[in-house]
């Protein structure tokens, strides 16, 4: 039995040998859309216009100069648009209405947002709301999150207007001005969307872009598209205790349960790891351009994957991510005295519930967890994942098939976005809530959005109008 046993587990690796040898990735074609240096000076001045203006996020009811004097340069920038498209202003968040040959048909909704987080210039290579091009890459705040999302969608539409094109459907391009807060911005505009019957047959966002290196050891450039979006939740921990002088202190101290508490759940990491379907296709897609080891176990999840469920959380954190709620510990109040004991100390933990493990379960846990340290929750926000676009869809499968004509020498892969995007609120209007900019960026770009030197590659705007050029022109739906 022995015996049978070993040569079974011999020939299943075996065939787990071959089909990661058989998956290795063949080099890809050549870049298939050629910027001019003309394109790629136009795209420059008008994003550098665009980041000129510190659009930083707003509610409807505050202070929108600097978003209006967004919507001057606009006008000045894309004049073929304000001239032919119909115009919305929903309180600073804009909606243009481009009529399309065939009412008739579901409509396609291109969309950004107007506003940034705050920048101040330290630590900058030029000032942070420069615009300013160095060695190919502009440089401010916004210009990759996300004003070059809506560069490369205005652009493309100014220039299939200046050649006479008509869509085939209607097209409507939405920018919201508080993204960056989770505001009232898009619920404003899908609310508009609601009132008119306006039912989109896909909904394109930013979220996802052309990243060179989407996770460690791949060896090419992979366009990950956004088809769902982790949930969000602040939540209170609070512990009570009678407070008093610290030069005596009794054991089990209100700051002290705290402190066992958080301990214990970033010890533990309590909340259920899962591979969803989308996440077995996301591994599938980026095993044949990993390192043998990699393609390996992501190409046989078959034989596999409880392995990985197992491992990938203990060795990255962003495979954590993929497999389950995160909690995180960011702010926390004590006394207002060094020698005080407090009454009332509290943690803060952002948690971002996966959807296989929503709002109420993961919440379920802290309180499981809570009690046994005589700790009080309370949540201050929050919000469920957003529902799952099918990877198995006619407009999926569109937008793919446009990637890989425009973008041959790139993988193609599934991807959920961590942290939140204006889209998920459009999941009330379209089954096909995507999250894609046709953009290249590198990990250092990528990672400089929110932070110092946040920047993008002139050349990649470029790339942008071109791919939604064709995206329009040729879209079937």
């Amino acid at each position: 039995m022995l015996y049978i046993l070993l040569g079974v587990l011999v020939i299943v690796l075996g065939a787990a040998c071959v089909n990661a040898a058989r998956i290795k990735v063949t080099p890809g074609a050549a870049p298939a859309l050629h910027p001019t240096p003309e394109g790629e000076a136009v795209c420059a001045e008008k994003l550098s216009a665009m980041v000129r203006i510190p659009t930083v996020s707003k509610n409807e009811d505050e202070d929108l100069t600097e978003f209006y004097r967004l919507h001057a340069e606009l006008e000045r920038l894309f004049p073929l648009i304000h001239q032919t498209l119909e115009k919305h202003d929903l309180r600073g968040s804009l909606v243009y209405h481009w009529k399309g040959a065939d009412p008739e048909k579901k409509p396609i909704v291109l969309m950004g947002h107007q506003d940034v987080v705050p920048a101040s210039d330290d630590g900058w290579r030029v000032p942070a709301y420069s615009g300013e091009v160095i060695d190919g890459e502009l440089y401010g705040r916004g210009a990759m999150d996300c004003k070059s999302t809506m560069l490369v969608e205005l652009q493309a539409v100014e220039e299939l207007l200046a050649e006479g094109f008509t869509p085939p459907c209607d097209l409507y391009l939405a920018f919201g001005i508080n993204e960056e807060t989770s505001g009232d911005g898009a619920p404003g505009i899908v609310r508009w969307m609601k009132e008119r019957g306006i039912a989109p047959a896909i909904v394109l966002d930013e979220g996802g872009v052309i990243i060179d290196e989407a996770i460690g050891g791949i060896t090419r450039p992979y366009a990950v598209i956004g088809i769902m979006e982790k949930g969000y939740m602040d939540v209170k921990i609070t512990a009570r205790g009678k407070g008093g002088h610290s030069s005596t202190p009794p054991r089990n101290t209100p700051a002290a349960r705290l402190f066992a508490f958080a301990n214990e759940i970033e010890r533990k990491r309590p909340f259920r790891r899962h591979m969803l379907p989308e996440t077995e296709a996301m591994f599938r897609a980026m095993a044949p351009s990993l390192g043998f080891p990699l393609r390996l176990m992501l190409g046989n999840l078959w034989l596999f994957k409880p392995l990985v469920q197992r491992v990938m959380p203990m060795v990255s954190p962003f495979g954590e991510a993929l497999l389950a709620t995160t909690c995180c510990f960011t702010m926390m109040k004590g006394s207002d005295a060094a020698n005080v004991i407090p009454k009332e100390p509290y943690l803060i933990a952002n948690l971002r519930p996966s959807v296989h493990q929503g709002m109420e379960a993961s919440l379920a846990v802290l309180r499981r967890y809570a009690k046994k340290y005589d700790l009080e929750i309370e949540v201050i926000k929050g919000r469920d994942a957003s529902p799952v676009s099918s990877i198995h869809s006619a407009e999926y499968a569109y937008l793919t098939s446009q990637v890989a004509a425009c973008f041959p020498d790139v993988g193609i892969a599934p991807y959920t976005i961590m942290g939140g995007t204006d889209c998920r609120t459009f999941c009330e209007l379209t089954e096909n809530a995507l999250r894609f900019a046709p953009i290249r960026a590198t990990n250092a770009q990528n990672n400089a959005c929110h932070a110092v030197d946040e920047r993008i590659t002139v050349s990649a705007l470029a790339e942008g109008v071109l791919f939604w050029k064709k995206f329009i022109r040729e879209y079937p739906l």
